[in-house]
């Protein structure tokens, strides 16, 4: 029996050393339960992110980095910059996930994190992103964000129109009397002198 299990193991790096894929043998095919607790990888909720970045900033591996990602709220978000995180340098602390300010971002239980390349364990938003906005709700808000804006700038234009036509009179009065009091004062001493 003993003979038969090492000699399987032997023709397993036999069988697999003349393909070209590399393969692990006993990966698990049926994850086990995690507990409630676990902290696996992040879950991000872009419907609600501001992208503050804090999170980026508290990061103490500096895994962090905030990208573009264009299926967020652009009212919330003006920039659109959402979390990437590069789990090759996280550490699971959860120091991200207890600073955000709106509780976007959190840690699931999805612990998988396989790939063939130092990339694919670079996971951008459109990967962490559990909740977002379809196409055409984007282009809604999007829509909204300009309107919004543009009501914004003409309120803030009309506000400095008044403040600038209610400030232009008041200048040129308070010149006025200034220049009128310094010219007797100063003809006064040459009076005074001459007598």
């Amino acid at each position: 029996m003993l003979k038969r299990k090492m000699i399987k193991n032997f023709s397993w790096p036999l069988k697999t050393a003349t393909r070209e894929i590399e393969i692990t043998r006993l990966y698990p095919e049926v994850m086990m339960e995690l507990p409630d607790a676990e902290r696996g990888i992040h879950e991000l909720d872009a419907t609600i992110c501001i992208g503050c970045g804090t999170c980026a900033r508290v990061c103490p591996n500096s895994c962090i980095e905030m990208v573009h990602f264009k299926f967020g709220s652009p009212l919330k978000n003006k920039k659109m910059q959402f979390p990437q995180i590069d789990y090759g340098r996280c550490m699971f602390c959860g120091l991200c996930v207890d600073d955000c300010p709106v509780e976007c971002l959190k840690m699931g239980k999805k612990v998988t994190m396989a790939g063939w390349e130092r990339e694919d364990i670079v996971k951008r938003p459109d990967f962490l992103a559990t909740k977002r906005f379809t196409a055409n709700e984007v282009a809604d808000l999007e829509a909204e964000a300009k309107r919004i804006a543009a009501e914004k700038a003409a309120a803030k234009k009309a506000a400095a129109g008044k403040e600038g036509a209610s400030k232009k009179p008041a200048k040129e009065g308070a010149a006025a009397p200034k220049k009128k009091e310094a010219a007797p004062a100063a003809a006064k001493p040459k009076e005074g002198g001459a007598a």
